[in-house]
């Protein structure tokens, strides 16, 4: 259910709100739907962000870099062009947490 809520929460937002996009991979053999969350981390005055990986209902990493990421991507048998998308939508997210400003 989180995977499917978060989906459903991002499409509602625009490009730059979102803090989560789906990832279409296949797992035996079956097209599968889970997501990629980027976020500041708990202490926000570090400015450090968390991308997560979401496999489905029950998995769920944090991964400490894109490389890490594009990793388990290819591993989960994500296509080349879904990785390019998902990569594109990290940089961009990374991005605006970047360019946001700390709260005091």
């Amino acid at each position: 259910m989180t995977v499917k809520w978060c989906i459903e929460m991002n499409n509602q937002k625009t490009e730059q709100q979102r803090s989560c996009t789906d990832v279409r991979y296949v797992r035996d053999n079956k097209p599968q739907t889970g997501a990629i969350c980027v976020a500041l981390n708990k202490d926000i005055r570090e400015r450090k962000a968390d991308i997560i990986f979401m496999g489905g209902e029950k998995d769920a990493w944090s991964v400490r870099s894109t490389t890490e990421l594009m990793n388990i991507l290819i591993k989960w048998k994500v296509s080349f062009e879904e990785r390019k998308r998902i990569f594109d939508f990290v940089a961009e997210r990374l991005r605006v947490l970047a360019a946001e400003e700390t709260p005091a």
